[in-house]
C-alpha cells in the first residue's frame, strides 16, 4: 500500500499528474494506473475529474491526511531500524542496582561514550529484583545486578567484577575502638542498614540468622550514601560493598572493623540479558566490550576495562 500512498500524496502536492510523475520518476500512464489501483482498493473516488483537472474530494481528503500519517511512521520506522543495526549509534538502555549505577557503572560509561560519541545511555536503577523485571518486560536492553536466580535459562550472565563488603563505623566508635570482633560482638551496638528487599540487607539477614544472632537495626535506608553518612555521625555500623566506602574510609570519614570468624567476602556484579532478544547493535556492542573487563574487588574508581 506505500507505494499507492506515496503516488497519491505526490499527484496531491504537486498538482498535477506530470510533475507528480516527474518526482516519482515514473510515466505519466504508470502513475495514473496506481491511482486508480488506489481507488478501487479503497473503493471510493479520491478526485473529482473536472475536464483534465484533478480536485482533491471529500474522501481524497481523509485518504490524505491518513496516508501523510503512514508515510511518515513508515520513514521512522525505516529509520529506526537502521539505527538498531548501526553499532555507532543509537541508545543503549541499562537497569542497574543502586551500587553499580552510582560507583562502578559512571567511568564505564564516560570511557565508551568518549570512544563511540554517537551512543546515547539510559540508564534506571532498582533493586536487582526490580531490575531483573525490567529486562523481563523488555524495557531494558540490559541488566547490572547483584542477584541472578540460578539456572535462569532464559538470561544470559557475565560476572564482571567483585565487590568486597567491609563492616565500617564512625573511626570514633565503639565498635571501631572495640577493634578485632566476632561476628556476635557486633548485637551490643545498633546497626544502620539497607531496607528490607535490596540484595545488600537480605545477604546480612541471612549472616545473622545462620549464626542466630537478633540485630539491632536503629534505621532502614535506600541509599547507600546516607548509610555512610549516618555511620559517620555514631549512628550504628553497617556493611557496605568498598566501591561505595573506600573514598570515605581513605578520608578518615570510615573505620574498616576486622571480623575474626567471619569472612564477608565480596558480591559479583553480573551483566544479564535475555536469551530470547535481538539487542541494538549498539547495546550488543557495548555488550560486547565489557568481555574486556578484568574482575577485581575495589572498583570504586572504576574497574580495569580494556574495553574497545
Amino acid at each position: 500500500m506505500h507505494p499507492l500512498y506515496e503516488a497519491f500524496v505526490q499527484v496531491v502536492e504537486q498538482e498535477t499528474m506530470v510533475k507528480a510523475a516527474e518526482a516519482l520518476h515514473l510515466t505519466q500512464p504508470t502513475l495514473t494506473r496506481q491511482i486508480r489501483q488506489l481507488e478501487a482498493q479503497l473503493g471510493v473516488p479520491l478526485f473529482d475529474r473536472i475536464g483534465k483537472r484533478l480536485v482533491l474530494n471529500r474522501a481524497g481528503e481523509l485518504v490524505y491526511r491518513y496516508a501523510k500519517r503512514s508515510l511518515r511512521e513508515d520513514r521512522r520506522m525505516r529509520e529506526e531500524l537502521r539505527t538498531l543495526a548501526d553499532p555507532e549509534a543509537g541508545t543503549v538502555s541499562i537497569g542497574a542496582g543502586l551500587t553499580p549505577s552510582i560507583y562502578l557503572l559512571p567511568p564505564v560509561l564516560a570511557a565508551y561514550r568518549a570512544r563511540h560519541p554517537r551512543v546515547r545511555f539510559e540508564v534506571r536503577t532498582g533493586s536487582s529484583r526490580e531490575v531483573l523485571e525490567m529486562l523481563e518486560a523488555r524495557e531494558i536492553d540490559l541488566a547490572f545486578v547483584t542477584t541472578v536466580e540460578a539456572g535462569r535459562e532464559d538470561l544470559e550472565t557475565q560476572p564482571l567484577w567483585h565487590d568486597d563488603l567491609l563492616l565500617v563505623a564512625a573511626p570514633d566508635s565503639d565498635v571501631a575502638r572495640a577493634g578485632r570482633l566476632r561476628l556476635a560482638d557486633l548485637v551490643r551496638w545498633p546497626a544502620v542498614l539497607m531496607g528490607s528487599g535490596s540484595g545488600l540487607r537480605d545477604w546480612v539477614n541471612e549472616l545473622a540468622a545462620r549464626h542466630g544472632l537478633h540485630l539491632d537495626i536503629a534505621m532502614e535506608t535506600d541509599s547507600l550514601e546516607s548509610i555512610s553518612r549516618l555511620v559517620q555521625l555514631g549512628v550504628g555500623w553497617s556493611v557496605l560493598p568498598r566501591s561505595s566506602a573506600e573514598g570515605d574510609v581513605a578520608a578518615g570519614r570510615l573505620a574498616v572493623v576486622e571480623l575474626t570468624d567471619v569472612d564477608l567476602g565480596a558480591r559479583t556484579v553480573t551483566l544479564v540479558t535475555r536469551r530470547d532478544s535481538l539487542l541494538p547493535a549498539c547495546a550488543a556492542r557495548f555488550a560486547a566490550s565489557l568481555s574486556g573487563m578484568r574482575a577485581g574487588g575495589g572498583a570504586a574508581a572504576g574497574p580495569e576495562w580494556d574495553g574497545v
